[in-house]
Formats: structure tokens, sequence, C-alpha cells
């Protein structure tokens, strides 16, 4: 069952700029800390202790980093996989005995519209209160075409215990297989709340300290060179939420596979509609 954090109902746009805001505030206190206690020897203490701070983020910032968008390309195969697994079992549906031959296909031909949503209603359903309920409904749907796609094949089987149907059934539980694995690393998986902390806690201490080091080096602020400096790891945090949310807004993982193949069925479902029709 889908959970929705907080998080995911912020527009990506207000989240950066919340973080940019943030770290300006932080680097700001640590500045005007170092007016209040200047001292010459501050300087020189602080230093080392900011680079080593900042290279210990960055590392951090690399490994989450990596981990969003390894999760990301992930999405992406599961994607092309289910693509795959859909496809074979409708042209395995060939093997069933009638009823269950058309029923079969007709049952994956909506499990395959039920998994795609057009872009607007994506919009709608991310901007709704009722997000989190909508995606569970969503899932539940392909929960139920699941088991009746089961009930077809064992049916099938029963009226014909022929082993090449124990292909089609293997093709099914692929596909079922897929759904549970895309529904956990889409939804479910996300990067753990403690490494966030860590990435919280040591920007948080990072720009403190290179707030201290201007504030004692000058009496200027030095914004010119602060906010390059913010943005970068603005943009980077920004990346990794994003890649991290289910519900994406400018990194969205592509449908194309499962379009294309419902694109090539629709022929065969409209020249099989015509056939009953005669």
């Amino acid at each position: 069952m889908y959970k929705m954090h907080f998080i995911d109902s912020l527009p990506i746009y207000l989240i950066a700029g919340l973080i940019l805001g943030s770290i300006l505030l932080v680097f700001e206190f640590g500045y005007r800390l170092a007016r209040i206690f200047l001292a010459d020897k501050l300087n020189k203490a602080i230093s080392p202790m900011t680079g080593g701070l900042g290279g210990l983020l960055a590392f951090i910032l690399a490994i989450t980093f990596s981990m969003a968008a390894g999760k990301n390309d992930a999405r992406k195969q599961l994607v092309l996989d289910e693509a795959n697994a859909v496809g074979t079992a409708v042209l395995r549906t060939a093997f069933l005995p009638e009823p269950y031959k058309k029923d079969s296909k007709l049952l994956l031909v909506s499990y395959i519209n039920e998994r795609l949503i057009s872009k607007e209603e994506k919009k709608r359903v991310l901007k709704s209160s009722q997000s989190e309920d909508r995606v569970n409904l969503l899932i539940a749907n392909s929960v139920i075409l699941h088991e009746k796609l089961w009930r077809n094949a064992v049916s099938a089987y029963n009226v014909e215990q022929n082993q090449i149907i124990k292909l089609y059934i293997e093709s099914l539980n692929q596909v079922i297989d897929i759904h549970t694995e895309r529904v956990n690393k889409s939804l479910q998986s996300r990067i753990p709340i403690s490494i966030w902390f860590s990435l919280i806690l040591l920007t948080f201490l990072t720009m403190v300290l290179t707030g201290v080091q201007v504030g004692s080096q000058s009496e200027a602020r030095m914004l010119i060179a602060a906010l390059p400096f913010a943005l970068a790891f603005t943009l980077v945090l920004t990346l990794i939420i994003e890649l991290d949310r289910p519900n994406r807004s400018i990194l969205s993982v592509s449908q194309q596979p499962l379009i294309d193949l419902q694109r090539s069925l629709s022929p065969q479902m409209s020249a099989s509609n015509q056939q009953d029709r005669q």
C-alpha cells in the first residue's frame, strides 16, 4: 500500500526554494556568529574543519545521488520488463482454449490500459488531496485483474491439461511478479531517513562553518561567492529528492514501452471485435 510522505505533496520548485533559503540562512547565521566572536586565530582553526566537512558532505551527496539514480534506472528497466512480460503473455493466450483465450487477452489489454494514465490525469491525481487513495485504487484494480487472469489460466488448464498451457501460466506469473517489484521500487523503496538526517546535519554544519570562515576573514558577506555555492548544493539535493519521489514533476520515468505495446494490440483487438460481430 502506498503511503504518501509530506514532501511528496510539495511542488519540486517550492522544495528547491526552501532548500536554497535554508542554506543561505544557515550561512548568514555562521557569518554573524563570526562577527560576534571575531578572533585573529579563528580563521586558521576553522579552515581545515570547513574543508573536511565539505569533503565529507560531497562524499555523502555522491553516494546518495548514486543511490537515487540507480533506483531511477531500475524503475525504467522494470517498465521495459513489464511490457515484454505482458506482450509475451498476450501472445501465449493463443495456447488457451476458448472462451479463456479471448477473455484472457481482453483482460491483459485492460491491464495495460490500467497501467497507463495520461499526463493530464497524472497531474490531476498528484494535485488532488486524495491522490494517495487514487494510487492505492489503481494498485488494487491491477491485483483484481491478476486474480481474474489467474482464475482463467487455472480453468483453461483444468479443461485441457496440456503442458503448453504452462508456458502461458509462466508468463502470467512473471507479469504478477514484475507488478509487485514495480510497486515496491516505485512507491516503497525510498532513501532511508538516516541518510537524509546525515545530509541535513552535514549541510547545516558545513554552511555554518563556511559562514564563520567568511565572517572571520572579511566584514563583507561575499554573497556573490556564497550564492553559486548554495545553488550548487540546492541543485544536487533537489535532484536527489526528485529522483527519490514516486510522483515526479520534472524527471518522469518514460512509459513508452507500455504505450508501444498498447498501440500494437489495438488493431488486433479491433479485428477480433469485428469478427465477433460478423
